[in-house]
């Protein structure tokens, strides 16, 4: 029955799409014609008209009433409840009737590679849509042998994988079967010269020899994997992680003072953290060994400082300067630390419960490497810890003074610079990118970098080969991680942009991006059946619409001047805030942003071209730099003054140029209905080739951006 109503199923799928859809498509050209829109046929019909007198007509013939009706004198009703079909179970989920069934339904041959990059071929079984991977029947080949040679597949006749399927259980007696599991996404389909696999087929040949397909299966099977700039051969400490590395009698670092056995020690500690998303950023640690009455000056027995690098934080300086104080305290102690920072608090009573090294947790806590080691040194060493909160700057000498150190250290020549294979040895694996271990969570690292991907084979698009025209390198660079954060930032909500807004921006601003609006050049080539070549700009009327006229379009080079020169003065207005703040004069920072040229609009200027895409420079963001707005604060607000660009670009320009061309669509009686029906299949393909303003791209130049890796200066600068 299945058998049969899936083949039913196809029957009625290609009576839909050879018959009916074209009829639809022409009937509702007709109405379109007739002026019958959907809302006058979903009116109700008044009830005053008179009542029809139309009786259908029919190609039927009248029914025989004395012949008996075509169908089955059985009464499947009553079967159902009496028999339940109990012996159709058995026979249709036997091994001949579903190898039958799949030999119908999924015929379909595909390669792919085994764990020993050997090829794998089999016939697609079974598909888990969810988890993206299908169960197929193992087809063998001698392909490697002779890879010269086309290829030819036969069943297997029995291997490692021959395993019954599906599992056998008192209900289902089945033949064990050769299958494997395999990935929908690394998996390829393998082009035969067979129509459809069946029950009796022996041999399969496909038109290509694996010399043919290997280095196509291979980069395609690949092309998931990470990149190795993620290292497969990732660092192994051989030490236990019950005995970790300790900083007791490193070079540089100054030893504690040793109390009597059972005493209790004191230490103060204290990060900083400078310079924060630049390449100059540093964080400094210290700790202070307080002994009362002992005859120290001040009762400060000792003390030290250093730094440490990756991952900027002001937190994970903290956490430094804990670690460097207990990795000197020696074993089966008691010791309190006293902190200005609750998280570092926090942070001791997770590693007291063991939060970093035995549980999901740990890779979901920032600095998670550095935490785990604080954890196995309390551990190994068996200390007690007391973590105590104290006021930041109250006045308290001994926090003031840790405060003090913690400072010095970004400039002082004698700071002992925290080791990061001693930080980081409290797991036999790490995750390593360019030589920086990951102490961030790991999904968000994975997401950052097949998003860092992705923009560069967008960025590879033929229309995006424009930056490739700017030519000045003094003049406008290209800051892609500016633009990636401004496209996804997400302006706030107010009086003049409401929350239902936000979509329809959020998208213009995306098809601004990638040169996607629904201009006429851009539908001539979707829908040649509506919009023919001879269309022009409906405001100036003598020139092909595309992009680049849509900007320099002479009817709106009023508006967009308008609109260019607010955005100049709202980036002027916060480079005078940032001054007033930092009580440096602005006046130079201002000179050298009204003098890029994205600000005059011209045929030739392709940087005014990139800032209306989006593609914003580098330089917005290093004036604000320059007047110490930290780059994170700078970046928002260069977003926030792009996105107001992009709100009145397309309330001024783009909302009246649609309205006008809405209108006249309604006079040619193109209808939203025919905009969104499918173009029938079996129209004659378009010749339009689209027409460009655009000036072909210089092949010879560089791509204009500052070639930095942002997904390494998030890491180790504390980019966003």
């Amino acid at each position: 029955m299945k058998v049969v109503a899936t083949i039913y199923n196809n029957f009625i799928q290609k009576l839909r799409r050879h018959i009916w859809n074209p009829r639809t498509y022409d009937k509702s050209k007709w109405e379109d014609a007739m002026n019958i829109t959907l809302k006058l046929k979903t009116t109700p019909r008044p009830s005053n008209l008179p009542a029809t007198s139309y009786v259908p007509f029919s190609s039927l013939p009248p029914p025989a009433h004395l012949v008996t009706p075509r169908d089955s004198e059985v009464d499947w009703i009553k079967n159902l409840m009496t028999q339940a079909f109990a012996g159709w179970d058995v026979d249709f989920y036997s091994g001949r009737v579903i190898r039958y069934y799949v030999s119908i339904v999924a015929s379909t041959l595909l390669v792919t590679l085994d764990d020993n990059a050997a090829p794998l071929f089999g016939k697609q079984l079974t598909v888990q849509p969810k988890k993206d991977t299908c169960t197929i029947v193992h087809w063998t080949s001698d392909c490697l042998s002779s890879p010269g040679d086309v290829i030819r597949l036969h069943p297997c006749p029995g291997c490692d994988a021959h395993v019954p399927f599906p599992a056998a259980n008192k209900y289902t007696t089945v033949e064990p079967q050769c299958t494997f599991t395999v990935s929908l996404l690394r998996s390829l389909i393998l082009p035969t010269n067979s129509e459809r696999i069946r029950l009796n087929t022996t041999e399969v040949v496909s038109p290509y020899s694996w010399a043919d397909l290997c280095t196509l299966v291979v980069s395609y099977y690949t092309r998931l994997s990470v990149s190795p700039n993620f290292s497969p051969s990732l660092p192994v400490v051989l030490d236990d992680s019950a005995n970790p590395p300790v900083l007791f009698g490193s070079s540089g670092l100054p030893s504690p003072v040793i109390l009597p056995p059972g005493s209790h020690y004191r230490y103060y500690t204290d990060g900083s953290l400078i310079n924060l998303g630049t390449p100059a950023v540093s964080m400094g640690w210290s700790w202070v060994q307080v002994v009362p009455d002992a005859g120290y000056l001040n009762s400060v027995a000792a003390y030290a400082h250093g730094t440490i690098r990756n991952w900027p934080s002001s937190s994970r300086a903290e956490a430094a300067a804990i670690f460097a104080a207990l990795s000197v305290i020696p074993d089966n102690s008691v010791v309190s630390i006293y902190t200005d920072s609750q998280t570092a608090i926090d942070g001791l009573r997770s590693c007291a419960s063991s939060t970093y090294t035995n549980s999901r947790f740990y890779y979901k806590t920032t600095n998670f490497e550095l935490w785990a080691s604080l954890e196995c040194c309390i551990r190994a060493k068996r200390l007690s810890v007391l973590p105590v909160k104290v006021k930041g700057h109250d006045g308290n000498y001994w926090n003031d003074f840790a405060d003090s150190l913690a400072n010095s250290a970004h400039q002082s020549d004698d700071v002992f610079p925290l080791p990061e294979a001693i930080i980081t040895s409290s797991h036999n694996v790490r995750l390593v990118y360019n030589d920086v271990v990951c102490e961030s969570n790991p999904r968000r690292l994975f997401k950052v970098y097949y998003q860092a991907t992705y923009m560069r084979d967008l960025l590879s698009l033929n229309r995006f080969q424009f930056t490739f025209c700017l030519t000045d390198r003094d003049d406008y660079i290209v800051d892609w991680d500016l633009t990636w954060f401004t496209l996804n930032y997400n302006p706030s909500h107010d009086a003049s942009f409401q929350a239902h807004y936000a979509s329809r921006h959020y998208t213009f601003k995306f098809k601004l991006f990638l040169d996607d609006l629904p201009l006429l050049e851009k539908l001539k080539i979707t829908r040649p059946d509506l919009y023919i070549d001879l269309l022009t700009c409906r405001f100036c009327c003598n020139c092909k619409e595309d992009l680049m006229h849509f900007i320099l379009c002479s009817k709106r080079c009023t508006a967009m001047h308008q609109i260019l020169q607010s955005y100049q003065n709202h980036l002027f207005s916060k480079l005078r805030e940032a001054g007033e703040l930092a009580d440096v004069d602005p006046t130079l920072m201002i000179r050298k942003l009204s003098s890029l040229s994205c600000w005059s609009i011209s045929s030739s200027n392709w940087s005014s071209y990139a800032l209306i895409r989006g593609c914003l420079p580098k330089l917005f963001i290093d004036l604000f730099v320059e007047l110490s707005i930290p780059r994170q604060s700078a970046m928002k607000v260069v977003a926030a003054i792009h996105n107001n660009f992009v709100q009145k670009l397309r309330r001024r320009i783009w909302n009246p140029r649609t309205y006008d061309k809405s209108r006249w669509e309604d006079a040619m009686h193109i209808t939203l209905k025919l905009k969104t029906t499918p173009r029938p299949s079996n129209l004659p393909a378009s010749t339009y080739v689209p027409f460009s303003s655009l000036p072909p791209p210089t092949h010879f130049m560089t791509s204009r951006d500052f070639g930095n890796d942002w997904i390494e200066n998030s890491m180790t600068q504390g980019l966003p």
